[in-house]
């Protein structure tokens, strides 16, 4: 559950900032920032 609740939040951060990177005049850090929380997400769960 608690697994489910992490996708669920690292999907709606990463959407947020691939779709704030697409309207900006500089989309790197927004890139960085969702590919970062998807590399984090993907780093605790392949811990377990």
């Amino acid at each position: 559950m608690k697994n489910l609740i992490l996708f669920f939040l690292t999907c709606i951060v990463g959407t947020g900032a691939f779709l704030a990177g697409t309207t900006m005049e500089n989309p790197l850090p927004a890139f960085v920032v969702g590919f970062g929380v998807w590399l984090l997400f993907l780093y605790r769960i392949s811990k377990k």
